[in-house]
């Protein structure tokens, strides 16, 4: 089943589509994925060649503006239908003058449990059954709201605050512009002989004028003041550390917890997101494993039952770097005392297929035991195992004391 799913992920462009997803619901505050199947007759279609004999799972990441579901108003869980409705340029032949035209039309696909209805425009509507007995999509919230089925953007609160920040910085600039190119103000004199320019000289102005640039009076600091002060309510209000936006930060210096703390408000977003992520995965790898079972992409063993058959588990890893010869330093201390097994170190570590990993590493130790620091093995064939090599050098006799043992006939025999 693994393999499986990850042919579906990879035929779905996996890295481009989880890329959008995450996008979508962490502006829109959620996002919709469509799971449907395909049959071969309509991948033919766009493919010259048969890529997918039998089908395929096709995953659609709706536009979040264009989806419409309706809850059971007790309760919030249960999807009761989903519109997806959006309009689209058709071209279509005009009917006196044969030449093709574009027209502006509205598509409509409404989905319940039992049946799905498509309208294009002012065709006529068709009707088919629902054969999976269940609505294809999967919503994937961003921030949940307590009792609600809605859930929030991470830029809701931070909109105005930016809004504002874009506005005052327009003011600065504006300002700035102003200035570069200031205007020239003449008091007492006539200003139709003077040129204004660089490299010029004026002459013949009263001795009561005065020519002078129009200057701002007021404090210039104060802008910038307040514009930082924006930002700075910008990080707080969206949970987002300052110096992730630009400020300094010696993270040379920086210990892992510090680190962590620093960095705190940004780890608990992230751990939210991370856990609605999940949750919304799962549920989407369970309805493609179910729709493949039904479409006969799947055969289920008829031992196991279809909710244990259909479960998955998606694990999602931390979001810092983390010091990996720490990390290694202290699973190699917990295997040392007995408190922590390989199959765990490897998950601890990111690992994935671990039990082909820890049978690769078992038949690396077994064919070349001293890339492992350990002492070469033989295959005993009256024990029917394999036994370390015995060097003869017992109760801390070394190669030295050996030979001269040997020399001096102390082992009870002379060289010959």
């Amino acid at each position: 089943m693994l393999e499986f799913l990850e042919d579906v992920w990879e035929d779905n462009n996996q890295y481009r589509f989880i890329v959008e997803l995450g996008q979508m619901k962490s502006i829109t505050s959620k996002a919709w994925v469509q799971v449907t199947y395909e049959k071969n007759e309509d991948i033919k279609k766009n493919l010259p060649y048969e890529k997918y004999p039998q089908g395929r799972i096709k995953l659609n990441l709706l536009p979040t503006h264009t989806v419409f579901p309706e809850y059971d108003p007790h309760n919030r869980d249960v999807l009761l239908s989903v519109t997806v409705m959006y309009e689209y340029e058709k071209v279509t032949l005009s009917p006196i003058l044969g030449r093709p035209r574009r027209e502006k039309v509205l598509y409509k696909q409404i989905w319940d449990k039992n049946k799905c209805i498509i309208i294009d425009g002012s065709e006529e509507p068709v009707e088919f059954k629902n054969d999976l007995g269940f609505i294809p999509f999967v919503c994937f919230n961003n921030f949940v709201l307590a009792g609600q089925s809605d859930s929030r953007s991470d830029l809701d609160d931070i909109i105005p605050l930016n809004m504002e920040f874009n506005l005052k910085k327009s003011n600065v600039s504006e300002v700035i512009d102003y200035h570069s190119s200031p205007i020239t103000v003449v008091y007492g004199a006539k200003i139709g002989n003077l040129e204004k320019g660089a490299n010029k000289l004026w002459g013949g102005i009263p001795k009561d004028a005065r020519v002078e640039n129009l200057e701002m009076s007021g404090d210039g600091g104060l802008s910038t003041s307040y514009i930082d002060d924006l930002k700075l309510a910008m990080c707080e209000v969206g949970g987002i550390p300052e110096t992730t936006l630009g400020g300094s930060q010696a993270i040379s210096n920086t210990s892992g917890v510090a680190l962590q703390y620093i960095n705190l408000p940004l780890i608990e977003k992230t751990r939210i997101k991370r856990i609605l992520t999940e949750d919304g995965l799962e549920e989407l790898n369970e309805m493609i494993i179910y729709i493949a079972i039904l479409k006969g992409l799947v055969i289920k063993p008829e031992n196991i039952e279809v909710r244990d058959f259909v479960k998955t588990a998606v694990d999602i890893p931390d979001t810092l770097p983390k010091d990996e010869l720490l990390q290694l330093q202290q699973i190699e201390a917990e295997l040392k005392l007995g408190l922590e097994s390989r199959v765990g170190a490897l998950k601890r570590m990111g690992r994935e297929n671990i039990t082909e990993k820890l049978e690769e590493i078992d038949k690396e130790r077994s064919e070349h035991p001293d890339l492992f620091g350990e002492q070469p093995h033989f295959y005993n064939q009256e024990s029917n195992d394999f036994s370390q090599i015995n060097s003869g050098m017992t109760n801390g006799q070394t190669p030295l004391e050996i030979v001269r043992r040997e020399i001096t006939g102390q082992n009870g025999g002379a060289i010959q």
